[in-house]
């Protein structure tokens, strides 16, 4: 019998409940950021005790205790002056770098039996192609055919088909010379011009300015935006830059920039993850009233303020990046890492004698707190700002030398990451180009909703990589096209002209012989001063007789009936009796 006091001793314990691996994983590192906060509040104690003010000194870090326990990614970013160049320092130190912890895990899923239609349909339901029907039957006249979900499916199909195999006349896949089957089973020419005209994918806004394309695509944008961050976690990159839609024509918010393989169109402000659209803003012109920190750092942190306060690293080109944005995406929780220009406020005063006496794979740092400014020689020089790793982490590049080999540079770690993660949008702009669908049009929003379809075709691309390894883009495209074109059903398919029986085809459809008992003369030679001959077989559709058909009777035997119906067809035509 069981003691008293021990079952009682017993019932006072409580089971302990078994924890799954991502949870002891999350408890190890709040244990760790825990520690290092403990840790840092103890060097900032030891720190202020040196000074020989007391009084300030505890106060001080009171101060700077209360910053560190309440926001650690706010005590890892310290301010400092903008414009104060003599605190830069070229004696590096380790940084402290906070643990992801906020970060979701980066998992994607699995769309290995997932069809390249069903990735497209994430982004264009069918629910939405059902609205963009609706939109083009209230912009096309009463008298037209009204459209569907499905052939508008079709429709996107066969502007991918013309994308892959592209000719400078839409006529062109229609004549005779260059006629492509694949658009001409689907559309007649006539009904495909009739839905490039009055294709629309919002309502029709009778007060939107005719040279300003947003009315006509913010609707699609803010649903795009909405499901293209829905359907991929990002990694810990990300990419910010500008994207260019090609357009030559008048629009209000038309934009040049020589840079840029296409210099006229429209600037669209990217948001990428390895290759895959998160978040995009269409550049309407100069802010009104932006905050003082600059229309610049305001559009960086509303382009990222889904990911704040998760330890991202947000990669930029030199016209975003400076201090005072490193300063202000630190507040955030963001990291940053990108090419600066020398004459931005607050940068470090570098003698260029210093810069030009680097050789290749040389370079030369100088630090301020966690922000390190590094200067790597390579063809030319390149100064990279970051602070996301410290600058005595190497690492080496494949750069090509003056005999055309690829040979091992070093540089440091940032530079690297710089090189392979910063150049996200350019590489959506060149999937874009290299099969780019849509038509020319001298309206001014139709090549900004082209651009727009042709992202979701270009991430679901993306989706569809993770789970089929190295697929190309030809053969994802090759492969939607065909799932798109089969969406159309066969009773819409056109009744082509060169279906119809040719005239002689139509005359022996009709004009046959048959055998009858009663025998006369030849209605052929009747018209003839020739003797005559009698017959007993006669033509079905003219109900009269023909001698020749005695002998075609023995044709018909060995000869396809087709060839004894046009023979036939041209006896009858040659007599006006026989009409």
């Amino acid at each position: 019998m069981a003691d008293p006091a021990s079952s009682s001793r017993r019932s006072t314990r409580t089971t302990q409940i078994s924890l799954t691996l991502a949870e002891e994983q999350a408890l190890a590192a709040l244990s760790c950021a825990e520690q290092r906060d403990v840790a840092a509040a103890l060097r900032l104690s030891l720190q202020e005790s040196w000074d020989s003010e007391d009084e300030q000194s505890s106060s001080d870090s009171e101060v700077e205790l209360d910053i560190s326990s309440s926001d650690e990614v706010k005590q890892s970013a310290p301010s400092f002056p903008a414009d104060d160049d003599d605190s830069w320092s070229s004696n590096l130190h380790d940084i402290d770098l906070p643990l992801s912890r906020l970060r979701p895990q980066h998992r994607q899923q699995d769309y290995a039996d997932t069809s390249a239609f069903a990735l497209l349909q994430l982004f264009l339901p069918l629910a939405l192609m059902e609205e963009f029907a609706h939109h083009t039957n209230a912009a096309a006249p009463h008298d037209w055919r009204r459209t569907t979900a499905a052939e508008l499916y079709a429709f996107l199909g066969v502007h991918l088909y013309m994308g892959i195999c592209r000719l400078p006349r839409t006529r062109m896949y229609w004549n005779e010379t260059f006629s492509q089957r694949t658009v001409s089973q689907l559309f007649s020419r006539d009904r495909f011009r009739q839905l490039l005209s009055f294709f629309r994918i919002v309502a029709p806004e009778d007060a939107a300015a005719q040279r300003n394309p947003l009315p006509h695509v913010r609707a699609l944008a803010t649903r795009l935006n909405e499901s293209f961050a829905q359907h991929y976690t990002p990694v810990q990159h990300l990419a910010l830059d500008e994207a260019m839609v090609a357009y030559k024509g008048r629009s209000s918010i038309k934009q040049y920039i020589p840079s840029k393989p296409h210099k006229w169109g429209y600037k669209i402000w990217c948001l990428s993850s390895d290759d895959y659209l998160l978040h995009f803003e269409i550049y309407a012109g100069k802010e009104g009233g932006p905050s003082d920190a600059g229309a610049t750092i305001d559009t960086a942190l509303r382009m990222t303020a889904a990911y704040h306060e998760q330890q991202y690293v947000l990669y930029t080109d030199s016209w975003f990046t400076s201090p005072a944005l490193l300063h202000a995406l630190a507040k955030k929780g963001v990291r940053l890492c990108g090419a600066v220009r020398s004459n931005r406020r607050g940068m470090p005063a570098i003698p260029e004698s210093d810069i030009r006496a680097l050789g290749r794979g040389k370079w030369l740092q100088r630090q301020r707190g966690d922000t390190t400014v590094a200067v790597w020689q390579d063809q030319k020089a390149l100064r990279v700002l970051y602070n996301h790793c410290s600058p005595s982490e190497n690492a080496t590049l494949s750069r090509w030398n003056d005999r055309g080999e690829k040979v091992s540079v070093d540089c440091p770690r940032a530079v690297r990451d710089y090189f392979f993660h910063a150049r996200c949008v350019d590489v959506l702009s060149q999937l874009h180009y290299a099969y780019a669908p849509g038509r020319k049009a001298r309206r001014c929003w139709p090549r900004l909703a082209w651009w727009l379809l042709d992202m979701c075709v270009i991430n679901a691309y993306k989706l569809w990589s993770v789970g089929h390894g190295h697929t190309s883009q030809l053969q994802f495209r090759e492969k939607l096209m065909h799932e798109l074109l089969q969406q159309l059903p066969p009773e819409q398919a056109p009744r082509k002209r060169g279906a119809s029986l040719r005239p002689v085809h139509a005359l022996a459809n009709k004009h046959y012989s048959i055998r009858v008992d009663e025998e006369r003369d030849c209605a052929y030679c009747s018209n003839r001063s020739t003797q005559r001959v009698r017959t007993v077989y006669l033509c079905a559709e003219c109900q009269a007789h023909l001698w020749v058909l005695a002998l075609l009777s023995i044709i018909h035997r060995t000869v396809h009936a087709l060839y004894t119906h046009n023979t036939l067809s041209r006896f009858c035509c040659f007599s006006g009796e026989l009409g």
